[in-house]
C-alpha cells in the first residue's frame, strides 16, 4: 500500500481547515442573524433610528455594525431579560447603542436605550428609560 504524499496531505489538511473555519463563521452569522430578528433587539433600532437627536448625531441610514456575541457580560439574553451593546454607524458618526429589555407577559419591553457617539466618547445620550425601569448608571458611566 502506497502512502499519500506529504504535499497531498497538506491540500488535505489546508481544505479541511478551510471547511471547518468557513462553518464556524456561518454557524455564528446565523446565531446573531436570529439574534437581530428578535422583538427586543428590533424595538431597540426602532427607537434608535425614531429618535430625531440621534438621527442629527449619525446621520441617516443608521446601520447595525454588530456585536460580539463571545461577550456573555455584555450582551446576553436569558429568557426573561436582554442587554446588548451593539455597535452603530452613520454617515456622520458612529458609536455604540446600548438596550435593556425585559419580557412581562410574553411581551419585550425596551426598558433603557443609551447611545455614545465616537465624537464625543465622554458623554452617554440616553434615548428612553422607563419610569419603573431599574439604574443602570453603574454600568453606563
Amino acid at each position: 500500500m502506497k502512502f499519500p504524499s506529504n504535499r497531498t496531505l497538506a491540500k488535505v489538511s489546508v481544505y479541511i481547515a478551510i471547511g471547518g473555519i468557513s462553518a464556524v463563521m456561518y454557524m455564528k452569522y446565523k446565531i446573531e442573524d436570529r439574534i437581530r430578528n428578535y422583538e427586543y433587539y428590533r424595538q431597540a433600532f426602532k427607537a434608535l433610528r425614531g429618535n430625531a437627536g440621534v438621527v442629527k448625531l449619525l446621520g441617516e441610514p443608521i446601520k447595525d455594525m454588530g456585536f460580539d456575541l463571545a461577550d456573555t457580560e455584555k450582551n446576553n439574553c436569558d429568557g426573561k431579560t436582554a442587554h446588548f451593546e451593539v455597535a452603530v454607524k452613520g454617515p456622520l458618526d458612529r458609536g455604540t447603542m446600548f438596550f435593556w429589555s425585559k419580557r412581562t407577559n410574553n411581551k419585550w419591553e425596551l426598558q433603557r436605550l443609551e447611545l455614545e457617539v465616537k465624537s464625543q466618547l465622554d458623554k452617554r445620550f440616553l434615548i428612553v428609560k422607563e419610569d419603573n425601569a431599574p439604574n443602570h448608571r453603574n454600568q453606563t458611566e
